[in-house]
């Protein structure tokens, strides 16, 4: 008895088992526990004849016959023996029709891995006669005790357990490219492949030519793709190729849901990059190796950085190198002091702390910011704020012209804002009225009562609250009041832009009021 592994139309010379007689092995189904048909493989001896009559086959044929299609079809005999003789030499369907026509008789040698078999033809009387053999009859048979075959076939049904539950699509090939051996997985393919696959017939055909023309490398893999009908998307198999000497084993491993990921993963990117296309804020992502995995135009420009040069996806250090090289961030006094900083940029961005402004030599100013992600990757943001420093500074520098020019005035001046908070005030302000109550926050409401409790009682505090709160007439008005020292004092209330308000005060004579007249006074009782 001779051994193969499952679903396999394998023919074997020459074993340990039998060196000498030439042996093929039936397919037959089964039906398994699972409902799907198994292959269990008989040897039968060769020679083996086929006999037929106007192409109706006479002889008496096992139902495990490797050559034929379904043995019950004796009218489609002919043709289903010459189709799988035909895998074994090509001429074999020319040839068997010309016996049939004319009579001919033909001997041809197949090749099935390294053996080989006799095909021959002949006419006697009004049958045509195919007969399969053994090429090389010389060799004779070998007996083996029965704890070594048991052995054998212990370790045999273990293989072909194993190779039954294989989720990787494998078979064997020979020299020739021929096929000579294939798993329960690749049948189970071959038959989505192509649905008029019925029966396990020799030869068994190609699922992935011409993938594997020439094979893959050995320890490489080569993607491929396979179209199932009825199926809106192709299967994806990694093959690999291990050289067994006298043949090639293949091994192709699904890889459909490795494909979607990276496709998913892919859209996802691409949506990001055009997302980030159109931000005005440089975008650089490291991932968990530092390595530049994603970046948008506006880094480009920012960082004077080729498109070339980053597309090589550096590591972080050496990115921040380049932009050293082309003045994108401070210059640094000390090298290796600056490397170390870089070293504590890379833990703060990473612990989602690091956040600088970088004022480069070309006077530019650049607002960078470091943020960690969950998977270890680091995102930095790089916006020019030139401008927005500029104008900070352009406004700084007008308000402390504004403030220059308040303290240089006699008149203590405090400026409310339309919200009634005191936003500015001069140096007699807080000469007269103490510095305390200038500062922040300051309402109106506060800065009236402290006035209030350093003069004589008056209605002018609450006029001039009514007045900072837009409740009254917003005509500009004086009026005089009287410290609580004796000191008397003029108040000018003027409107501001933007609902603003000013109050302005200075010391007058009580005897002599003669700045009164530039604008309409109210009398109102000092007492």
């Amino acid at each position: 008895m001779l051994f193969s592994d499952p679903l396999t139309l394998m023919f074997l010379a020459g074993t340990s088992i039998a060196a000498a007689g030439f042996a093929v092995f039936a397919a037959s189904w089964m039906a398994s526990a699972s409902g799907r048909g198994h292959v269990m493989l008989q040897g039968v001896d060769l020679p083996r004849d086929y006999r037929f009559r106007d192409g109706y086959l006479l002889s008496d044929i096992e139902e495990e016959d490797a050559f034929l299609h379904d043995p019950d079809d004796r009218v489609g005999a002919w043709k289903d023996l010459a189709d799988c003789l035909a895998g074994l030499n090509a001429d074999a369907v020319a040839r068997m029709n010309r016996l049939r026509e004319r009579g001919e008789g033909f001997v041809l040698i197949g090749k099935i891995g390294d053996d080989s078999l006799s095909i021959t033809g002949r006419r006697e009387e009004d049958q045509c006669v195919i007969s399969v053999s053994a090429l090389d009859a010389r060799r004779a048979r070998r007996s083996i005790d029965q704890a070594g075959l048991d052995a054998l076939e212990h370790e045999v049904d273990l293989l072909r357990t194993a190779m039954d539950h294989c989720s990787a699509v494998m078979w064997r090939a020979g020299p020739d490219g021929q096929i000579t051996w294939a798993n329960a997985a690749y049948y189970t393919l071959l038959e989505e492949v192509d649905d008029s696959v019925g029966a396990l017939v020799w030869p068994i055909k190609p699922i992935f030519d011409p993938h594997t023309t020439p094979p893959p490398e050995e320890g490489r893999v080569r993607r491929c793709s396979l179209e199932i009908a009825g199926q809106p998307l192709p299967r994806w198999f990694d093959i690999s190729m291990t050289d067994q000497g006298v043949g090639v084993l293949f091994t192709a491993r699904p890889i459909d849901q490795l494909v979607a990921a990276e496709t998913s993963l892919r859209e996802f990117v691409q949506t990001l990059s055009r997302t980030f296309a159109h931000l005005p804020i440089g975008l650089a992502i490291f991932d968990q190796r530092r390595k530049l995995v994603l970046f948008n135009p506006a880094l480009v420009t920012l960082s004077t950085l080729s498109t070339e040069w980053l597309s090589t996806r550096p590591d972080l250090f050496s990115f921040l190198d380049q932009l050293r090289e082309h003045q994108r961030m401070p210059e640094p006094k000390n090298y290796h002091a600056w490397r170390a900083e870089l070293a504590e940029l890379e833990q703060a961005a990473r612990d989602g702390t690091y956040q600088d402004m970088w004022t480069l030599p070309t006077g530019q100013t650049y607002r960078v910011i470091g943020r960690p992600h969950a998977d270890g990757a680091v995102a930095f943001m790089f916006q020019d704020i030139t401008s927005e420093v500029s104008l900070t500074r352009q406004f700084r520098g007008d308000l402390e012209t504004y403030q220059a020019v308040m303290d240089e005035s006699e008149e203590a001046l405090a400026v409310f804002s339309a919200d009634g908070q005191l936003t500015l005030r001069n140096t007699a302000y807080d000469a007269l009225w103490g510095a305390a109550t200038g500062a922040a926050p300051v309402s109106v409401t506060d800065a009236t009562r402290a006035w209030s409790d350093q003069s004589v009682p008056t209605p002018l505090w609450g006029e001039i609250r009514n007045f900072v709160g837009g409740y009254s007439d917003r005509s500009p008005w004086c009026e005089t009041l009287t410290l609580s020292d004796g000191r008397m004092l003029r108040a000018r209330i003027s409107p501001l832009k933007g609902g603003a308000t000013l109050v302005a005060f200075d010391a007058v004579e009580a005897q002599d009021h003669p700045a009164l007249v530039e604008a309409p006074v109210k009398a109102v009782s000092a007492g």
